[in-house]
């Protein structure tokens, strides 16, 4: 136990949720038949990565494709697609063709959009919706994971080579890089 009185430790109140920061993630959903794409900020993987947990409000016209179809795209962008991530975050696909950003591909779900440009791939199934009006829960079953192969290091993704974007929050709201490792693995 520590003694804040003896140490003179101090804290300061924050607002918001300061668990920061996180990679920024292009959802995707066929939407009437086409792709479209929102950012989410607050994406959460869970069950040791078996599953993916978001919160999305219930306005968002990504929301409408993965209603339909039951599933949805995880796609980790690069540094060098900020330009579209910051599109697809302030533009609605009901006002923008948002599939004629990037180059789509399907895995195994076929309706779960995928962007060729992005350096991470995940495929979702949806589990469940949990409904907290004016927003919702989504959970997806993880089907399949993706990597560009430059990405990887002995076969195992290696983040310093993705350059995610990262979304702060709690903070300035801001978009970082990832920094460098602090411990090397012990051979």
């Amino acid at each position: 136990m520590v003694d804040t009185t003896a140490n003179k430790l101090t804290k300061k109140e924050v607002q918001g949720n300061i668990l920061s920061p996180l990679p920024i993630a292009l959802v995707g959903a066929q939407v009437n038949k086409k792709p479209n794409y929102l950012v989410i900020g607050y994406i959460c993987p869970f069950n040791f990565g078996k599953h993916i947990f978001f919160s999305l409000y219930n306005k968002r016209y990504t929301r409408e494709g993965i209603h339909e179809n039951m599933t949805f795209s995880v796609n980790i962008p690069s540094e060098n697609l900020i330009k579209e991530t910051e599109l697809c975050g302030t533009k609605s696909g009901r006002d923008i063709d948002k599939s004629a950003l990037f180059d789509t591909f399907y895995g195994e779900l076929k309706t779960a959009p995928m962007i060729f440009q992005c350096p991470i791939n995940i495929e979702c199934e949806v589990t469940e919706i949990l409904d907290y009006n004016p927003n919702e829960g989504i959970i997806g079953r993880v089907i399949k994971s993706y990597a560009d192969p430059q990405c990887l290091t002995e076969g195992k993704l290696d983040w310093r080579k993705v350059h995610p974007i990262l979304w702060v929050t709690g903070g300035d709201y801001n978009f970082y890089k990832l920094g460098e490792r602090i411990i090397q693995k012990k051979e």
